[in-house]
């Protein structure tokens, strides 16, 4: 039976994720979710792990028993980034939290964890990746064997265009650990990768995006006050014509693959160079002009209206 593990930065459109993971939906698979990793990147790593424990007991009975792995506290070798000026400074919008279940931690590190997982269950685990991706190179160092052991890994991160929000050509989980980023995409076989661009050509209008939160189940609750709360204190985010969901989009691809409409497949390259325009670049070898990794499927499309099932909490 295949699995999700979920590697997160929580992080208000991360919680989306969560939640099309962890509530049951007539119009989602069903997908077992064995663990939550948790890494630094839209916040500290303090943050993000309070956050997931958290959101998983405002969540539900159900989703409080995944277990929660604490993860990486900044990346291999860059500047720590951080998007607490999208996020807020608790990285949920700074919204007033309200007694949930308690969610304990698990003593072991995320990396190792995620390399116990693949051992255990290989061929079954598909890894879902929302945030800077230090947690699954740790995870490959400490197991090589990791690209066999998975079944696949869905990355949200990259500008493949050149449409960056952490730099000018940088995407933030990419350029967030540009290093991590670059040995991911050097020796895993199966990566589908979601970008910017791709989240960007598949918004959602505001009223799209209200229904996404009106069904009756608790998580539905907890994501509503989270959008109320911005609303309000952005008039700016009230006003927008468009939505972006960066990570639920990556959570739909991996629930349901035939979401995907359109692919290209090439292979991925990640620049580093703190300080200059090539730090965190995500380069396509568009001409297929080399061969000392494997192709990433690089997402193009998606159908519309299924994602509107998808994301539907």
């Amino acid at each position: 039976m295949s699995a999700l593990i979920i590697d997160t930065d929580p992080g208000l459109d991360d919680a989306h994720a969560l939640a099309m993971a962890l509530t049951p939906s007539p119009k989602r698979p069903t997908v077992p979710v064995s663990a939550i990793c948790t890494v630094a990147g839209n916040v500290g790593i303090d943050t993000v792990t309070d956050n997931a424990r958290w959101l998983l007991g405002a969540f539900g009975e159900e989703a409080a028993r995944t277990p929660v792995y604490r993860g990486a506290c900044g990346p291999l070798c860059a500047t720590v980034a951080d998007a607490a000026d999208i996020h807020g400074a608790d990285g949920l919008g700074d919204v007033p939290r309200w007694p949930v279940a308690e969610v304990a931690e698990e003593a072991l590190p995320a990396a190792m964890a995620l390399a116990l997982a693949a051992r255990r269950r290989p061929g079954e685990i598909t890894l879902v990746s929302l945030g800077p991706l230090t947690n699954i190179a740790l995870a490959l160092r400490l197991e090589p064997r990791l690209p066999r052991l998975l079944r696949r890994i869905v990355v949200m991160g990259g500008a493949v265009r050149g449409h960056g929000n952490l730099t000018l050509n940088a995407e933030f989980n990419i350029g967030a650990d540009p290093v991590a980023a670059d040995l991911v995409f050097a020796n895993f076989t199966d990566i589908t990768l979601i970008t910017w661009e791709a989240t960007l050509k598949h918004s959602f209008v505001r009223e799209e995006f209200d229904a996404f939160f009106r069904g009756g189940s608790e998580a539905a609750t907890t994501l509503g006050r989270l959008v109320d709360s911005r609303y309000l204190t952005d008039p700016g985010y009230a006003r927008r014509s468009a939505y972006f969901r960066a990570d639920p989009l990556a959570m739909a691809v991996a629930l349901d693959p035939s979401v995907v409409t359109d692919v290209a497949r090439h292979r991925v390259y990640v620049g580093y160079g703190p300080g200059s325009l090539g730090h965190g670049l995500t380069a396509v070898d568009w001409r297929d002009s080399r061969s000392d990794r494997p192709a990433t499927t690089i997402v193009e499309g998606l159908d519309h209206a299924r994602l509107l099932e998808l994301l539907r909490i």
